[in-house]
């Protein structure tokens, strides 16, 4: 943390943004996972 404070302002904020990015871009595909996997649940289920 201390690090963090020590840097200056602009690349603290960058790396901030891109860690926020790349988790919202992995919530994402978990979403689209889990919708995914419950249409393909419901196929398997509707069959028998």
């Amino acid at each position: 943390m201390q690090n963090l404070l020590q840097g200056d302002l602009g690349s603290s904020m960058l790396s901030i943004a891109i860690i926020l990015g790349w988790l919202g871009i992995f919530l994402v595909f978990l979403r689209i996972l889990t919708l995914s996997i419950k249409r393909i649940l419901e196929a398997i289920f509707k069959k028998n």
